[in-house]
């Protein structure tokens, strides 16, 4: 569990993982230095319950904390859970038992659905089977994050997840995986976690990224990346109220993502992007 200044959701996040029914659990919490309340709760944690490990020190981002904490674990099967998101009831046993079924899977995700701060229901995040062909990973990320397990031999395989990706290395690591043992991925077909969208979180907070990372990730296993990944955040800006964009000119911002995502785009597409964001007059928009 990556861990920074979220102690207003790292209690439930833990309990949902030591909660579990499947009690044969090792939760490692690597902390990049939190100044909030997260330290005494986690040291809270830990002393009732000696499967919680914790260490606190400044690293280089989720992916950074990520490696650490796998290469402390100790277990056969691993998972992440984000300090704000969470297990539901059932979630591990079920991925145990989905491994011990299919002794040649080295993978299994599930469905999730995203909640909000107090937990409620946004809606369900859009998942595929293992069964479709790789390239669907171009219309989207389809496996949701937090319902990810994997043995430790597809890790020592594939290696760590990419400490130049700050917000697509979980995306990066599933487009390994399915190129890499396809047939050997498996679907948990219940829910299994909920995936927390706040104003804090990086989904949100680094959503340029997030779009411009996926379509590198893209690029780097197929070659190119499709614009819809870039037209789609700018829709996703234009939804928005003009002072909560976070931007001054939004045709501006958006020719710079453009520039900054070309590589990675055939170069008709590239053509078709830059008339869109060209001739778009909503993108005229009001200053901040």
């Amino acid at each position: 569990m990556p861990s920074l200044n979220q102690g207003e959701f790292i209690r439930e996040a833990i309990d949902s993982v030591l909660g579990q029914r499947f009690r044969r659990v090792e939760l490692i919490v690597v902390d990049g230095g939190s100044s909030d309340c997260t330290l005494s709760v986690l040291a809270e944690l830990a002393a009732q319950d000696s499967r919680l490990r914790w260490y606190s020190a400044e690293d280089h981002g989720p992916a950074d904390a990520l490696n650490k904490g796998f290469l402390r674990a100790r277990g056969t099967i691993f998972g992440w859970l984000n300090s704000d998101d969470y297990f539901t009831p059932g979630a591990i046993e079920r991925s145990v038992q989905a491994f011990a079924s299919s002794p040649d899977w080295l993978m299994v995700y599930g469905q999730g659905s995203h909640v909000d701060e107090a937990g409620q229901v946004l809606g369900r995040y859009p998942t595929s089977p293992p069964s479709v062909s790789l390239e669907k990973f171009a219309a989207g990320c389809f496996i949701c994050q937090p319902t990810v397990f994997f043995r430790r031999s597809m890790w020592t395989m594939l290696g760590g997840l990419d400490l130049g990706l700050r917000t697509a290395f979980d995306f990066d690591y599933w487009v390994r995986a399915f190129k890499s043992f396809p047939n050997r991925i498996g679907l948990v077909g219940e829910m299994q976690a909920c995936s927390r969208l706040h104003d804090a979180c990086i989904t949100l907070r680094m959503r340029r990224t997030v779009a411009v990372e996926g379509m590198k990730v893209l690029a780097r296993h197929f070659g190119w990346a499709p614009g819809h990944w870039l037209l789609t955040y700018m829709e996703e800006l234009l939804r928005l109220p003009p002072n909560e964009r976070g931007v001054v000119d939004l045709r501006a911002h958006m020719k710079e993502a453009m520039l900054e995502v070309s590589d990675y785009l055939r170069p008709l597409e590239l053509e078709t992007v830059r008339r869109i964001i060209d001739g778009d007059p909503r993108l005229n928009g009001s200053p901040i």
